[in-house]
């Protein structure tokens, strides 16, 4: 049985058209930070929530039963979208060229500079 993350994986961006793949890449990588901020977030909360005096023990029980739950999810999700923004971003670079940096030499100035 395949769970959430196969399912939000299975995309083919070949498919896409660029402004759209790069529309996509945005909103995948910006979910993922979303997710993972409030992942955190839910943790310090979850700490912190225990040292309150009104805080009734049942309701700590039902509060981390379903914080538990979320995270049992989330995790999976998270990594199916930056999964999604890093095969879009593959894709940019396989249209566009890949990013090469100033210091990066090419087999074409190797060669020249071996023969001088």
């Amino acid at each position: 049985m395949t769970d959430i993350y196969h399912q939000l994986t299975s995309r083919d961006f070949r498919q896409m058209e660029t402004d759209s793949l790069r529309d996509a890449r945005s909103q995948y990588s910006t979910a993922f930070d979303g997710i993972m901020s409030g992942l955190r977030a839910l943790g310090s909360m979850a700490f912190w929530a225990r040292s309150s005096d009104g805080y009734e023990d049942e309701q700590a029980a039902e509060d981390l039963y379903s914080i538990g739950e979320l995270l049992m999810h989330l995790p999976r999700i998270a990594e199916a979208l930056r999964q999604n923004a890093d095969d879009a971003n593959f894709e940019l670079w396989c249209r566009e060229g890949f990013p090469v940096s100033p210091n990066t030499q090419t087999k074409t100035q190797i060669k020249t500079e071996d023969a001088a």
